[in-house]
């Protein structure tokens, strides 16, 4: 009996999954919706109200802050340079509010 070599057999290589990279996707942007004209108008005409009233808090800031300057110069009593200060400190909370609502107002317009 002739011993026979053995074969040798390749085994065929699996072939591997070449992974193709998608492009991204890319999301379309809505469109902005534009404002009727006559809400423009509406927003123009608040807009300029605010400024008025802060305008108008500004001064009365102003008259305060002398009033209370004028009294401890003439050496007030306490009881009136308190309530000065509190008058004051009133109107300039009422001032940073305003001032607040103007630039948020603002940054809307320009957005």
């Amino acid at each position: 009996m002739v011993q026979r070599a053995k074969k040798t057999t390749r085994k065929k290589a699996a072939k591997r999954a070449v992974k193709t990279k998608k492009a991204p996707v890319r999301k379309r942007k809505a469109p902005a919706r534009r404002k009727p004209a006559a809400a423009k108008t509406a927003t123009q005409v608040n807009q300029k109200a605010q400024w008025i009233a802060y305008k108008e808090l500004q001064a009365q800031v102003d008259k305060a802050w002398e009033r209370l300057k004028a009294n401890v110069k003439k050496k007030a009593s306490a009881q009136v340079l308190v309530q000065n200060k509190n008058a004051l400190l009133l109107l300039l909370g009422e001032c940073n509010y305003m001032a607040s609502e103007c630039m948020r107002l603002s940054g809307k317009k320009k957005g």
